[in-house]
């Protein structure tokens, strides 16, 4: 897992909910994250919606990290299972 905005790195999911990690985060009507805690402190607040968006002083001006850092994409040794299941029916004549 990756900060969007800093770049920090963690190993495991755990660890960033006990760092305090924020999971997503909004400029405008785009969505972004995670951000770890620090960035989280000192650039993001909880808008009037109750979601976490960039500090008015900061909209614009972060850039941020190409990838979405929660994906299988960037954690090759991770894979993602789909299931299928349906249903098989009788014909009745």
């Amino acid at each position: 897992m990756k900060c969007a905005i800093c770049g920090i790195e963690l190993e495991n999911i755990g660890e960033s909910i006990d760092q305090g990690w924020v999971p997503a985060f909004y400029e405008g009507e785009t969505e972004y994250g995670p951000a770890c805690s620090s960035c989280a402190d000192a650039m993001l607040f909880m808008d009037q919606d109750g979601e976490m968006s960039v500090k008015s002083e900061y909209r614009g001006k972060i850039q941020y990290a190409d990838g979405d850092y929660g994906s299988v994409q960037d954690r090759p040794d991770e894979l993602m299972i789909g299931i299928a299941i349906t249903e098989d029916r009788e014909e009745k004549h």
